[in-house]
């Protein structure tokens, strides 16, 4: 049993749910009991924001533990009662008993606004926050790359960031969220 005020679910080295509380259950259209013994990548229907699937076999978490990478997702939980439930993955990969915990947090309004920033710059610091590249956000706000870096820079300056990493920090730091 799993002790935490944060959603959460735990899968173990085969991958199968071995505990899950109630609200990430809702969040993936079931039960905990209909959840608990099943793989992680059957009922965790997780997709990047471009729409490519996150959750499945080859866990991209444990891929990139091996490569001594850290990735902290963004990704769209469907389900038929409550459609794209955008939420944020944090993880940690235990060893022993081996397994993968998840703590999971929505993000509840992607269109959240800004008393600092415009609502373009914001969408491009949104895009930041969602794990997207500067190519990326280009590609799905239609404006060329170096548009985007250019502003980023502004926006940075605006906000005295000195990185991305920073406006990112500063992102999940608003109250808005």
């Amino acid at each position: 049993m799993i002790k935490s005020n944060i959603p959460h679910f735990m899968v173990d080295e085969n991958w199968q749910i071995t505990a899950c509380d109630s609200t990430v259950a809702e969040w993936m259209g079931h039960s905990v009991e209909d959840v608990v013994g099943k793989s992680c990548f059957d009922m965790v229907d997780g997709h990047n924001l471009d729409g490519s699937s996150f959750c499945r076999p080859v866990c991209p978490l444990t891929t990139a533990s091996r490569h001594a990478l850290t990735i902290n997702p963004v990704m769209i939980l469907n389900n038929p009662h409550n459609p794209r439930q955008i939420v944020r993955v944090h993880y940690v990969i235990l060893d022993n008993p081996k397994g993968i915990l998840h703590f999971v947090r929505p993000l509840h309004d992607p269109n959240k606004s800004s008393r600092t920033l415009t609502k373009n710059q914001l969408q491009l610091v949104q895009g930041l926050a969602m794990g997207l590249t500067h190519r990326q956000i280009a590609e799905q706000n239609h404006i060329a790359l170096s548009t985007v870096t250019t502003q980023l820079k502004r926006i940075r300056r605006t906000l005295s960031c000195a990185s991305d990493r920073h406006l990112v920090t500063w992102y999940w730091n608003q109250d808005q969220h």
